[in-house]
């Protein structure tokens, strides 16, 4: 008969590990990486190219390009390529990052006939008409002008003209004017120039039998990838000028009742044998709703409706980013605060009960990834997408389980409290 009086053993989590993909090299040079796990006839493919919005040398036409994939391909029109996916059961999207370029289609595996070869074409052939483009620029614009308005992304353009120097790749914003400025043929030239010009990587999840296998194959076999082609565009990590000292810098904005606050510190890259230890830190800080700057700035003293920290990585560097917007008569009350939160890490040891309500919050984050197939590979791209190797996920693991107050404390004293750091404020002057 079941119990139900008497409460099951609480314990801690076993040692958990990442499954591992079988790899292997196509005939035309594409790395494939499978993971046939779970127990529904359902996939994931995912393909990663090693180049994106920084690297095309136009982010308002790059992504555009990513946009504009799906309105139509070899003959398809757009209406019919979005009635292919929906009634097959597909979702697709393109998601253009920095440095990478990630298309995702999720379909069940008897429809994989019809959605890989489709996927195929959208790679192969988009046609980019005019008609849509023009609408999408104007529709881009517009969202793009109400974004420029808001204090938080002034704060964010403030931030990373003051890191990086006015006119650097890493501190343009895209303007409206950029969106409506591009043309069909910088989609054309960024699509060839990226997508079909760089040989991506592949991933492949859910159940996967050889025939789904087979039919992916004979889906990438009709991709003409060509890494010699005119025009190849490769990815370019940018060089970023060193930051040696602590600066203040404000953006006035008399219509806003709210500032923008962004405190930036560049640190140590993704390799670094101290950045897991600086994530469990900065997850303490700021990275969950019990937060210490959630607990002291929103709940004690009500300044805002959230705030938060965290951990920023690109191959170009990481940076820690500690944001929120707050009325304008709190901005100042906002800064001291969370300088007096870090102070407090940096100088004060950590109590067991916290340190262990962090670990908690992080393992089960790494927990939550081995749920099913996808989230496994969505682990993995994103390692793809940042060099990263297979055991990333064994090194966080073993990491957060070893965290000790000591060693966040010197984490925080090191990397938050003597690190120079810029503090951007956008908004409206104190009423």
């Amino acid at each position: 008969m079941l119990d139900r009086l008497t409460a099951p053993p609480i314990s801690g989590f076993p040692i958990l590990s990442l499954p591992g993909f079988n790899e292997r090299k196509l005939q035309n040079g594409i790395r494939l990486l499978t993971l046939n796990s779970g127990e529904e006839a359902v996939t994931r493919l995912s393909v990663i190219w090693p180049a994106g919005l920084i690297d095309s040398g136009s982010p308002a036409a790059y992504s555009l390009t990513a946009n504009m994939l799906t309105e139509g391909c070899d003959g398809i029109t757009g209406k019919d390529v979005s009635d292919i996916l929906e009634s097959n059961g597909a979702w697709f999207k393109v998601f253009p990052s920095q440095h990478s370029t990630l298309l995702t289609l999720h379909s069940l595996n008897h429809t994989a006939p019809e959605v890989f070869p489709l996927v195929s074409k959208i790679i192969s052939s988009p046609d980019f008409p005019e008609e849509t483009l023009e609408a999408l620029k104007k529709k881009n614009a517009a969202e793009k002008e109400l974004a420029t308005r808001k204090p938080s992304y002034q704060a964010t353009l403030l931030a990373r003209e003051a890191l990086y120097g006015p006119g650097h790749p890493l501190a343009s914003m895209v303007t409206p004017d950029d969106i409506l400025a591009v043309t069909r043929e910088d989609l054309v030239r960024l699509h060839s120039g990226i997508l079909l010009a760089n040989k991506p990587a592949v991933f492949l999840s859910g159940k996967i039998t050889p025939e789904i296998e087979q039919i992916l194959e004979e889906a990438l076999y009709s991709i003409p990838f060509e890494e010699s082609a005119t025009g190849r565009i490769r990815r370019n990590i940018l060089s970023v000028p060193d930051f040696k000292s602590s600066q203040t810098c404000r953006k006035e904005m008399p219509e806003s009742l709210q500032t923008g606050i962004r405190i930036q510190i560049p640190t140590i890259e993704r390799h670094h044998p101290d950045y897991e230890a600086l994530r469990f830190t900065v997850v303490a800080l700021g990275g969950y709703f019990g937060s210490r700057l959630m607990a002291n700035i929103r709940e004690d003293k009500g300044y805002t409706y959230g705030i938060g920290a965290s951990l920023v990585p690109t191959l170009e560097g990481t940076n820690i980013v500690i944001s929120c917007e707050c009325d304008n008569r709190y901005t100042e009350a906002v800064v001291k605060e969370v300088n007096r939160e870090i102070s407090r890490m940096a100088n004060e040891d950590m109590e067991p009960e916290e340190v262990e309500t962090v670990r908690n919050i992080l393992i089960s984050n790494l927990a939550g990834i081995l749920d099913s197939p996808f989230s496994i590979s969505s682990f993995r791209e994103q390692a793809e997408s940042l060099n990263l190797t297979p055991d990333a996920y064994a090194v966080q693991f073993s990491e957060a389980l070893s965290m000790t107050p000591g060693k966040i404390r010197e984490t925080a004293a090191r990397y938050l409290q003597s690190a120079p750091c810029v503090t951007a404020l956008a908004g409206g002057k104190p009423g």
